[in-house]
């Protein structure tokens, strides 16, 4: 086996090691496994959300979709700064509500909030749903690290089934707690790679970024501007996917959840505040992605997707590509956890316990919930085997769903009017307006991201379904503190005590 596999592998198994202990002595009750008993400090949970919001479609998707379309690929940094604006204000209050009546998922939150267990139910569905496409970017990155890593030594299916083992099986045992610690040792080697990737290879070879950017415009005339290599990605579709991208960030299971693990308020806006630096490391990519476009062309199709890996192997020595490449394996790995646990949390909270079994203890959720990591992860594993799409494809894909809870979730913070039966509405015409479109081949549609259309249009049903159907919850239920955005810290402190739990108040 190549020197770099053995690295690469060693990192893994150190990372699955950590996740393993991670656990400690904590017994593991459902809010211990799921949310980390809400006692994650900011530091820990700067790493957790930097760790997840950095993945294999950073890692492996930006530099393969600068290498095959350019401009284009310049979407994720922009809505991952966006969207972490919009959580300074928007995960304050729904902490404070989680934590109040003592909810873990987002299906927990609109059943409570609109005492409706069939809308938490279905706000499930979708969540998950829309996991299994960002779980098999993660698994499928992982295939194609391993397997360039080794010189074609694994076949891609093979590592696929390696790293659904490592990720099932920590996650298994110790919940979110695995995951924000490997993320730790995750983003100290994400930082190694990207350097190299990012600055050490592009002035190797050009000596500047200008004169990088400089030999691909002359190489590629017109790639690093929009539509770069594409005709249909321009402005209004740029403009448009980083908005529909940063309203359904953290509308995932995962990082819903992830702000729910925090110690307070405190901990979730200076989080917001210092996460924006880790987009230093999410800009370098970028360059890494357009000098392989120089030093190793003729890459196309599906293939582009193991772009920086391909540069790497042909640029540095053995043991140092394993580093990258093990960097680039807990960039999968990190974020398959944390979107498997938080599709598991929802099905047995929302669906198991909320439908099937309301009576159902809490221990007796933890063991289905850990039954069911097994199942998602079966799904995901089973597409990762048979796609061949582009990383960041899938990425726009998934976004164009889960961003139709967004209407809802921000209604229900700012609106007591707004009703069950017009978030439920909303959700399904924003749906099928926006797969409509895409499937029948109008996306984008004028111009636009078809999940933006589809996001419009559910805003707009919502309000106008609510307006003329009874409000689902009484004023009483919301206290001041909860309606407001960005309510000052503490204001609420004191309420978030004594609360009750799912579906009561």
């Amino acid at each position: 086996m190549p020197v770099s596999a053995t690295v690469a592998l060693v990192i893994v198994f150190l990372a699955t090691s950590i996740g393993l202990l991670a656990r400690g002595r904590q017994k593991m009750s459902l809010d211990q496994w799921s949310v980390a008993g809400r006692n994650l400090g900011w530091m820990l949970l700067w790493v957790l959300m930097a760790g997840e919001a950095l993945t294999t479609a950073t890692f492996l998707g930006a530099p393969g979709q600068a290498y095959a379309q350019g401009a284009p690929s310049l979407f994720i940094m922009c809505y991952t700064l966006l969207a972490y604006i919009v959580s300074f204000f928007l995960l304050p209050p729904l902490w404070r509500y989680a934590k109040r009546h003592k909810l873990v998922t987002q299906g927990d939150y609109f059943t409570h909030r609109f005492d409706s267990p069939r809308l938490g139910a279905f706000v499930a569905v979708v969540g998950v749903v829309f996991v299994v496409p960002y779980t098999v970017i993660q698994l499928v990155g992982m295939g194609s690290i391993a397997s360039t890593i080794t010189g074609g030594a694994l076949s891609k299916s093979t590592c696929i089934v390696i790293g659904f083992v490592c990720v099932t099986g920590f996650v298994f045992v110790a919940g979110i707690r695995s995951t924000a610690w490997t993320a730790v040792l995750k983003d100290i080697l994400i930082v190694i790679a990207v350097i190299i990737v990012g600055i050490v290879l592009p002035l190797r070879y050009f000596g500047s970024y200008t004169n990088l950017l400089d030999a691909v415009n002359a190489a590629h005339p017109g790639h690093l501007a929009l539509p770069g290599a594409t005709h249909e990605l321009n402005v209004p579709w740029f403009l448009s996917t980083v908005l529909l991208a940063s309203a359904g960030f953290y509308m995932y299971p995962h990082l819903f959840m992830a702000g729910l693990a925090a110690r307070n308020e405190q901990s979730i806006r200076r989080n917001a505040m210092v996460l924006p630096i880790y987009l230093l490391v999410v800009a370098l990519p970028f360059y890494a992605g357009l000098t392989a476009l120089m030093v190793v062309p003729g890459l196309s199709g599906a293939d582009t997707n193991t772009a920086l890996l391909t540069l790497v192997v042909h640029s540095v020595p053995g043991w140092l590509a394993g580093v990258i490449a093990g960097a680039g394996a807990l960039a999968a790995m990190v974020p398959a956890s944390a979107l498997v646990l938080g599709a598991a949390t929802l099905l047995s909270r929302n669906i198991y316990q909320g439908l099937l079994r309301p009576d159902a203890s809490r221990d007796t959720v933890l063991r289905v919930s850990r039954l069911l990591v097994l199942a998602v992860m079966a799904v995901a594993l089973v597409f990762s085997l048979t796609t061949t799409a582009l990383l960041n494809q899938i990425l726009v894909n998934a976004y164009s769903g889960i961003s139709q809870l967004f209407p809802g979730v921000l209604l229900s913070l700012v609106w007591r009017r707004v009703s069950k039966q017009g978030v439920t509405a909303g959700i399904v015409v924003g749906l099928v307006v926006a797969f409509a479109l895409s499937l029948t081949g109008h996306d984008p549609f004028l111009g636009i991201n078809a999940g933006l259309v589809g996001l419009l249009a559910n805003a707009m049903v919502t309000v106008a379904v609510s307006l003329r159907t009874p409000a689902a919850v009484s004023a009483a239920r919301l206290s001041p503190a909860h309606r407001t955005l960005g309510a000052v810290p503490g204001q609420a402190d004191q309420e978030v005590n004594g609360g009750q739990g799912l579906g009561q108040d």
